[in-house]
């Protein structure tokens, strides 16, 4: 019997092991093929195509594993400017055929794409746009409309009726619960906290969202009226009262230029870049375009330090194989920030915020790493889709700030958060919770009671003075007085044009701006200069080994639930304290559709 045992145990074991080389070997094959798949050089008279979707990336990591096992991007908004920015200047490339489908990147993001996109069309090459799987709506249309010509399916879909903000709110759900939040905001337009206070947006934070969707709104109208020549109130009132939902309606309305199915596409482009509408139409993707671009290599470098996601302390997280959202970790980003500065060659520093905020403390401690490195050479601050909260705190660093119209940024302001759950765990599950204590407020943040008065005034008195240092913070690097961020700050979140009227930005404009005014601030020629980015975007197998450790822990945690009676108790209280910590951060769950 011993010997069966010993023997199925054995077998197992190498099935195991033979499974698993298996596995490494499978993903070895891809790997080595994906590698090898080399993209065949761009002949001449090719068009450019560029099909985007979904979500468009900061930084993407290179990694052909990546991108066939994960599908990952193989372009990122950086890889596209620089592109498109080649292409213009490329012999080879007659032409630019851009087909978005499914766009759900933010405004900011979209400018600078557009931007690059209206560049190559100065060029005097043809832009022509068209949609793809039968949709355009407005984020497509945005992008479509630096094009020279725009054409969609005649039975296409074309969505064209404005734009709208929502907020989901949890305070019902917490009222059937019996979950108490203890909440401290410092700052009357703070909005991450509405939630779980309320069924519905404040006055103060409607006015903050309806000021930032009319300024998309216009922003929209003006390209489109710039584009097909009509008047922004023209654009208006097709949007609020027309509600245009088909290709037909927009091509009566002058907003596309003609009904085509892609083949009638092909022969316009054909017949653009002056060969006969029946030639075959040579094409290269932007994909395959941008991988045969090779950055310039110079010893004067500049350095863009990429700081994405929630700010967080320790290590940063890309989620591994479970996308769980980016965060950025005080420690991961640090560490690059100095690296960066360390690095042979690098004269000055670009910072590209595109956060939300998150722990106070950590977005000091990276503000701290700014301040050292401006010490030695200039640091421009690029911000993205939004630099808000804590992602506006690490701006303060920089000797200059460029935003896009509709970055999201400013909301200069704190809260904390803790939430007592003794209720349902009393009234739904039966526990009870008795304490031995040295003092009456040591079981403050158990989350078994609620909090007295004095508690309360306590952690109101620790947000405060994060708000008055964040205060002075904004205040020393914006040449204001503390007294005059306040009226500027309160929670609001701007958007860049309106951050530029207040005094919170020095200038509108993408990555390539900030690169040149950092360049201009080391006396750097632009001819001459080489960008390297920080830090590196993690591999397959580094975000294998990520979520290896994550199911580790995960293997170890079930073991504790099953080993220890109160173990679901004290992981539930360890994940509620960590929203005892003031945070300067403002809303995900906010989006613009």
């Amino acid at each position: 019997m011993k010997f069966l045992k010993v023997l199925t145990a054995s077998t197992l074991g190498a099935l195991l092991a033979f499974g698993v080389l298996m596995f490494f070997g499978f993903l070895f094959l891809i790997a080595l093929a994906a590698a090898g798949d080399s993209q065949p050089p761009v002949r001449s008279g090719s068009v450019l195509v560029m099909d985007l979707s979904g979500a468009i990336p900061e930084q993407v990591s290179g990694d052909p594993l990546t991108q066939v096992l994960m599908g990952e991007s193989a372009v990122d908004v950086h890889d596209i400017r620089r592109a498109l920015a080649e292409a213009a200047e490329d012999d080879r490339i007659e032409a630019l055929w851009v087909r978005p489908f499914g766009l759900t990147e933010s405004w900011a993001t979209l400018e600078a794409i557009k931007r690059s996109i209206e560049d190559f069309k100065a060029s005097g090459k043809p832009v022509i746009a068209s949609g793809r799987n039968f949709y355009m709506g407005e984020s497509e249309y945005f992008l479509a409309s630096a094009a020279d010509s725009i054409f969609l399916d005649p039975e296409a879909i074309f969505e064209f009726n404005g734009f709208a903000m929502t907020s989901m709110f949890y305070k019902g759900a917490f009222d059937k619960l019996g979950v108490e939040p203890i909440i401290i905001r410092a700052g009357d337009y703070k909005g991450a906290v509405e939630p779980y206070t309320r069924e519905s947006l404040s006055d103060e934070n409607r006015e903050q969202l309806q000021a930032y969707i009319d300024d998309v709104e216009s922003l929209f109208v003006n390209a489109v009226g710039d584009a097909r020549g009509m008047e922004a109130n023209e654009v208006e009132r097709m949007m609020d009262n027309d509600v245009l939902f088909s290709a037909v309606d927009a091509h009566e309305n002058g907003l596309i230029d003609a009904l085509l199915f892609n083949d009638e596409v092909r022969e316009r482009i054909s017949v653009a870049i002056g060969n006969d509408a029946e030639d075959d139409l040579t094409t290269v993707t932007l994909s395959a375009y941008s991988s045969q671009v090779r950055s310039a290599t110079s010893n004067n470098r500049i350095a863009v330090v990429h700081i994405s996601g929630t700010i967080m302390a320790g290590s940063s997280d890309s989620g591994g194989l479970v996308p769980t959202g980016s965060m950025s970790g005080s420690d991961s980003i640090i560490k690059a920030i100095r690296t960066a500065r360390e690095r042979r060659g690098v004269q000055a520093m670009v910072v590209r915020v595109d956060s939300p905020g998150g722990l106070a403390p950590a977005a000091d401690a990276m503000l701290r790493e700014i301040e050292i490195t401006s010490e030695s050479m200039p640091v421009i601050i690029s911000m993205g889709d939004l630099a808000a909260s804590g992602g506006y705190w690490i701006a303060t660093g920089g000797e200059h700030i460029v935003a896009e119209s509709t970055t999201l940024t400013g909301s200069i302001g704190v809260f904390s958060m803790f939430f007592d759950i003794s209720a349902p765990l009393e009234d739904r599950l039966g526990l009870s919770f008795d304490t031995v204590e040295s003092g009456p407020s040591a079981d403050m943040f158990s989350g078994y009671r609620t909090w007295t008065r004095a508690e309360r005034a306590s952690l109101e008195r620790f947000t405060d003075l994060t708000y008055d240092a964040f205060l002075q913070k904004v205040a020393d690097a914006r040449g204001l007085t503390k007294e005059q961020v306040h009226e500027i700050a309160r929670g609001r979140v701007w958007t860049g044009t309106d951050a530029l009227d207040v005094g919170l930005v020095d200038e509108l404009g993408g990555m390539d701006v900030a690169v040149e005014r950092a360049a201009e601030a080391a006396g750097l020629s632009m001819d001459d200069l080489m960008l390297v980015s920080y830090p590196t975007t993690p591999t397959f197998f580094e975000q294998l080994g990520t979520t290896s450790t994550v199911a580790a822990r995960t293997i170890s945690t079930w073991m504790g639930w099953a080993n220890q009676p109160d173990a679901q108790l004290e992981m539930l209280r360890q994940e509620l304290r960590n929203h005892g910590q003031v945070q300067a951060r403002m809303s995900w769950t906010i989006s613009v559709h």
